[in-house]
């Protein structure tokens, strides 16, 4: 049961908190002589027997698989609700000696809490706000990083599920294959009538086809192409010698400079 206390902010003072709102509680309500106090009493015995405990612990772990994330809904109700509810009472007094109790105690919890939400590690602008893949952001960063002070913006031929990511991410990031020329590969292969400069870019980046260097050296200058970025699983670095070198690579893609 302990293990249990002390799990999700359970080393906090939350713990102290809800035990010294569970007590004035009841010497409130034997004050008062309402009651209420039983009720409180009667929650506190049904939480321990219901919820601080490794048996409903286990239990819930059964009905689901991320147990560590759920049963932390369990955990906080009776502790933020009774917390809240004292808190709600001191403020509505209008009693300027409760309201600063309450206030410092409150401050206390957040403050001194072991796991603080307001801890600078929690508080933070997330990196990847927009879910985007991480082999998009390591490339166009490395991208961006060779690319330096030139002007203008450089012009990158890659497959187009990371076209996608990639323009989300860095919109400076020309994308070297125009999207007709995609599309119309898809639908005709590369043997199509249309858009032939662009074919031989679009096999390489797309499946890795190794076909004609030279033809893709032509093509890739005509195109004004600046970067190739290529599943590193194609193996493309002695295909692309003598025209793209290797700078940088992802966990699943390499960048090649165009030399």
């Amino acid at each position: 049961m302990w293990e249990v206390l002390m799990q999700y902010n359970g080393d906090s003072l939350y713990l102290f908190a809800f035990a010294l709102c569970l007590g004035l509680t009841v010497f409130q309500g034997k004050k008062r002589g309402d009651g209420i106090w039983r009720q409180a009493a009667f929650c506190a015995l049904l939480v321990i027997l219901f919820v601080y405990n490794g048996v409903s612990y286990r239990i819930a772990g059964k009905i689901t698989k991320d147990i560590k994330t759920y049963y932390r809904f369990f955990w906080m109700l009776p502790v933020l609700f009774l917390i809240a509810y004292q808190a709600t009472l001191a403020f509505t007094s209008g009693q300027k000696k409760k309201m600063a109790i309450a206030g410092m105690l409150l401050a206390l919890c957040v403050l001194v809490g072991g796991n603080c939400f307001l801890s600078k590690k929690n508080i933070r602008r997330p990196e990847n706000i927009y879910g985007i893949a991480q082999d998009a952001i390591d490339v166009t960063d490395a991208v961006m990083a060779d690319w330096g002070e030139k002007k203008g913006n450089p012009i990158v031929a890659f497959d187009i599920y990371l076209e996608y990511q990639t323009r989300a991410y860095e919109p400076r990031v020309v994308w070297g294959i125009s999207r007709k020329a995609y599309l119309y590969q898809a639908q005709h292969g590369y043997d199509g009538k249309k858009y032939r400069k662009e074919q031989p870019v679009i096999a390489a980046v797309n499946e890795g086809i190794k076909q004609n260097s030279r033809k893709l050296a032509r093509c890739v200058k005509k195109l004004g192409i600046d970067y190739l970025v290529i599943q590193s699983a194609f193996d493309m670095d002695d295909y692309l010698l003598g025209m793209a070198a290797p700078v940088a690579a992802s966990e699943n893609y390499t960048v090649y400079k165009i030399e």
